[in-house]
């Protein structure tokens, strides 16, 4: 694996970083981030941001009046206010976003610095971070989100554009405020994967100490111990008769027996067989005897590893709480707007399918593929920042079972002790990313919101229904009222004829 030490966090991201200054997203110096590759506080950067979310507030606004002024108070009240709930909540979340940049902004760089400071210290122990990954993934996001917009704003302007000027153009300003949107999500997302990698890293650094020891251990030298298994005796004596002859092995390896050798050679030293597998041990060879006819005994050479790595497990979870501070604000009004938007686009489409009329605010389900691509883009805008909040506090939770693992192979008394000491500490550092506290952002309030959507669904079509079958039921009343009043009419001017004909 090639990995880049020069090449920090924040210079992997720095495509994202280009794309958030310049559109106002982050309210930090351009100038300094290009020449030196640091984030810098700013007051022309804040004030960029402060004009850009009045700019694009006030075009998005009149952009959407200029679509929806026609067809504005047609439709039931209910109809409406869902409506103006969906339309203004994307330029509410991004002025939330954009707000909290600023007010954030020296606790991101803190966290940056932080982040810095234990690759140094990961990299002093061999663990090496590779944040060209965290590049990749941004760049990715980023395609992304640039596909989905193009595919929804484009067909969208296609499709119900009536007159295509220049003045019509304003459509593609409604753009703007779901794309920073998605760039804020981006950045969260970015954050919790990088102390995600640096939990992985470290785990799977202790993960393959183990698996060099075990490795060794199976290779080294000597006689199995199955004859002890035979000899009838107690848990105590057995162990006491085990290091007994563990030692007389030892001993009797390490002193054999003198041969003459006729022929003399000109070898002074023999090369061990095994020194040529000293790679497959990894970063264990550290702590195992050059000899491999020796057993390892660790003892407290591991001490300062082990503290260490709990000690950057401690610093990676309060990263991660400032980070959960951070964005706890904006991923609360992300899953609101969610759930809502998912829930009436799916009704809408559902609507559309059975050749009922939608209204100009959801026009979008009209087209069965641009309503898909809508739910799809909104629902991955909540299903990404989940699922990654999940798999990081997983894989926190994860180190515990490396350390004690590695004490396992270990098994020295020396290590238990230190492993069951930082299990404590361990125990008093959990992660957890949550949503101002009302629900946690992991796999059960993914699976909550999606029973939400679907209860809410039926009961909308379920009101539907009821709906057209009282208009059914009114028409056919009518229809019969009407009908009889015919029938009494026509019987009352027979009647007044044949009276008049006969007098």
């Amino acid at each position: 694996m090639s990995v880049n030490p020069v090449r920090g966090l924040l210079d992997s991201l720095s495509v994202l970083f280009y794309i958030s200054s310049i559109f106002g997203v982050i309210p930090y110096s351009l100038w300094a981030f290009a020449k030196r590759t640091a984030i810098q506080l700013s007051l022309v950067g804040n004030v960029w941001v402060v004009g850009s979310l009045v700019v694009y507030t006030g075009l998005y606004h009149v952009a959407t009046i200029n679509y929806t002024k026609d067809d504005w108070g047609s439709q039931k009240t209910l109809t409406n206010a869902i409506g103006i709930f969906i339309i203004y909540m994307e330029p509410f979340m991004m002025a939330v976003d954009m707000v909290a940049g600023m007010i954030n902004q020296k606790r991101l760089a803190q966290c940056f610095d932080r982040l810095a400071r234990l690759d140094n210290h990961l990299a002093g122990e061999g663990v090496l971070i590779n944040n060209g990954r965290m590049r990749r993934y941004s760049i990715v996001l980023l395609l992304l989100m640039l596909l989905f917009e193009a595919i929804i704003t484009v067909y969208s302007f296609v499709a119900f554009e009536e007159e295509f000027n220049a003045w019509s153009l304003i459509w593609f300003i409604t753009t703007i405020p779901t794309a920073l949107n998605s760039v804020c999500r981006i950045w969260y997302v970015m954050l919790v994967s990088a102390i995600r990698q640096r939990f992985n890293a470290m785990n799977a650094h202790m993960n393959a100490i183990a698996h060099g020891i075990l490795h060794y251990k199976d290779q080294c030298a000597g006689e199995p111990d199955a004859d002890i298994a035979e000899i009838p005796l107690d848990y105590l004596e057995k162990e006491i008769f085990t290091v007994y002859t563990q030692r007389r092995k030892q001993l009797t390896v390490a002193t054999p027996p003198k041969k003459t050798n006729d022929n003399a050679t000109t070898k002074v030293i023999t090369p061990w067989p095994a020194e040529a597998d000293a790679v497959g041990y990894g970063p264990a060879q550290e702590f195992l005897p050059t000899d491999r006819r020796l057993r390892p005994h660790i003892e407290q050479r591991l001490d300062n590893k082990l503290i260490l790595f709990c000690r950057t497990h401690d610093e990676l979870c309060e990263i991660g709480k400032v980070v959960n501070r951070m964005y706890s604000v904006q991923m609360l009004v992300a899953m609101a707007h969610g759930f809502v938007a998912i829930t009436a686009e799916f009704y809408f489409l559902y609507c559309s399918l059975t050749q009922q009329d939608v209204p100009i605010l959801f026009r979008t389900a009209e087209v069965f593929l641009l309503g898909l691509a809508y739910i799809v883009y909104t629902a991955l805008k909540c299903i990404v920042p989940i699922f990654v909040c999940w798999r990081t506090k997983t894989d926190s939770q994860r180190t515990g079972i490396e350390l004690h693992y590695l004490a396992n192979v270990v098994d020295e008394v020396h290590c238990y002790e230190v492993v069951n000491h930082l299990s404590l500490k361990l125990l008093n550092h959990q992660l957890n990313f949550s949503a101002c506290g009302f629900f946690d952002l992991d796999m059960t309030t993914l699976y909550a919101i999606t029973g939400a959507i679907t209860s809410y669904l039926i009961i909308l079509i379920q009101f539907n229904l009821a709906a057209i079958q009282k208009s059914n039921s009114n028409s056919t009343i009518a229809s019969n009222v009407s009908t009889t009043a015919m029938a009494v009419v026509e019987g009352v001017v027979t009647t007044a004829l044949t009276t008049y004909v006969s007098n």
